[in-house]
């Protein structure tokens, strides 16, 4: 597990997929550094990761799985994994999260997207047993500070 997976994110809003061992991601534009730094894996599951965004831990924990960019370089969405401070939280719970890269805060989404991309002010994707889920973006959505 010492090796590190080096990703760099497309600019076109399309997911990579990353874990299973450490990686790091890199914005298209280069401005911003996320490392994922591997943790475990829960049985018959996907690994799971600490999370740093440009050297600043980040709440929780993410899953290896799949990673969008908008094409600005702004706004990352993933599967997050909450910490089990938080209130109902499991510890295989998935939920999605978008990070707001250049003001550090964060948004979880109502519904989980486990397929995404990003084609903004959307997040298209789908959920198996869900079928096709879209998250259009309004400006009203309640973002916190990390």
């Amino acid at each position: 597990m010492d090796a590190q997976q080096l990703i760099r994110l497309p600019a076109d809003g399309s997911p990579v997929w990353a874990g299973m061992g450490h990686c790091q991601l890199l914005s298209a534009d280069g401005r911003h550094r996320i490392d994922l730094p591997y943790l475990g894996e829960p049985p018959h599951g996907d690994s799971y990761h600490r999370m740093e965004i440009d050297g600043v831990p980040f709440p929780g924990h993410v899953w290896g799985a799949l990673f969008a960019l908008t094409p600005d370089s702004r706004y990352l969405a993933f599967s997050w994994k909450p910490s089990q401070s938080v209130a109902g939280a499991s510890d295989f719970e998935r939920r999605t999260a978008v990070v707001d890269l250049t003001l550090r805060r964060y948004f979880v989404l109502p519904a989980y997207i486990y397929k995404f991309r990003f084609v903004w002010p959307l997040l298209e994707g789908s959920t198996p047993g869900a079928g096709d889920i879209v998250y259009r973006f309004t400006g009203n959505e309640q973002w916190r500070d990390y």
